[in-house]
């Protein structure tokens, strides 16, 4: 009889706690909002152009490229044109310069499937040009003698594609080409002049940096700047000196 009772009691407390059993699960199951577990998805750190600022003249172009923080998410890129809209023309990461103008490219990273807030970076275009003119035309002719280095680099015996110009309003009077003479490297810059008395102003443009520099001016009165012993120096140091 004592046996019989004890196996009794055993079962009904099984029973018992099968019943709390189901009844927390039921609990459980039926408030799943409130344990509604997510893992956090990682998100897009920082995003950065090369350049922030770029001059480029009309007809140059120059090519973007994007650091992302971290590199393995898988985004789309979204690029957007303000201000001066017909200043530059943007073809994926490619700019072109159109006209004179300013204008800022603005590119933005989404986290693709995700409505996460994108991140973005942008670069200011200054866009300028020298107007071309008929040499010939010109009564008058100044001659300028100088050396170039630009960032440190000594431009004055390998210019290659950089452009140092005399401009007087906007148009280009004047273009420096390497000379050299009793083993002297130098540039010679012919500037042209409607009359004596004009004021020329120097300038660079070097697409290796992609910047437009104006040095100094000049009176232009017929006579010559520089010797061979004594050249006019220009030197640029870029925006973007170090970065690249």
């Amino acid at each position: 009889m004592d046996i019989l009772l004890q196996y009794n009691k055993k079962k009904g407390m099984k029973q018992i706690g099968n019943i709390f059993l189901l009844f927390a699960l039921a609990i459980f199951c039926s408030c799943g909002e409130f344990f509604n577990f997510e893992t956090e998805q990682p998100t897009v750190d920082g995003l950065r152009m090369s350049y922030h600022e770029i001059d480029l003249i009309v007809g140059d172009s120059a090519t973007f490229s994007i650091e992302l923080s971290p590199d393995t998410l898988p985004v789309s890129y979204y690029w957007m044109v303000k201000g001066d809209e017909d200043a530059i023309e943007l073809a994926g990461r490619k700019v072109n310069a159109k006209k004179p103008g300013k204008a800022i490219v603005v590119v933005e990273a989404q986290r693709i499937n995700s409505d996460i807030e994108a991140v973005s970076d942008s670069c200011c275009i200054n866009v300028f040009d020298w107007k071309r003119v008929d040499y010939n035309e010109y009564l008058y002719e100044t001659v300028l003698y100088c050396s170039l280095v630009i960032d440190g680099v000594q431009k004055t015996e390998n210019i290659g594609n950089t452009r140092l110009a005399a401009v007087v309003d906007g148009e280009l009077r004047g273009m420096a080409v390497m000379r050299e003479a009793y083993g002297i490297p130098y540039l010679e810059m012919r500037i042209k002049a409607t009359w004596p008395g004009e004021t020329a102003y120097i300038e660079c443009y070097d697409p290796d940096t992609y910047q437009h520099f104006v040095f100094d001016s000049l009176l232009l009165h017929g006579e010559t700047y520089g010797t061979l012993s004594d050249l006019k120096r220009y030197r640029g140091r870029s925006r973007n000196y170090g970065n690249r």
